[in-house]
């Protein structure tokens, strides 16, 4: 079976690291994704990223902070990998 490539816009690379191109809500045309929908305020993610002057939250030297492990909505990574990253040596490896 031959995988179709997909084209990745970076203007749909949600601040939490989500890819809004493949959310159902933004294929269905109901939305147009992290960067134009939300407002400082909506998402904590969103603001830290922004005012931290990253592209997205696993950028950041305190990726995965204590906030993003424990605070609901604020990523889409599944919460034992961000608390296993957390004490991992690696993090900070590619950084």
């Amino acid at each position: 079976m031959k995988s179709k490539q997909m084209n990745l816009k970076p203007e749909l690379l949600a601040k939490c690291g989500f890819y809004c191109g493949t959310c159902p809500t933004y294929i269905n045309g109901n939305c147009n994704g992290c960067i134009e929908e939300h407002m400082e305020g909506d998402c904590f993610t969103r603001d830290c990223v922004i005012e931290k002057g990253l592209d997205a939250c696993g950028q950041c030297e305190k990726f995965p902070c204590d906030t993003i492990i424990s605070k609901p909505h604020t990523t889409v990574l599944d919460p034992e990998w961000l608390k296993w990253k957390k004490q991992s040596d690696t993090n900070r490896d590619y950084i």
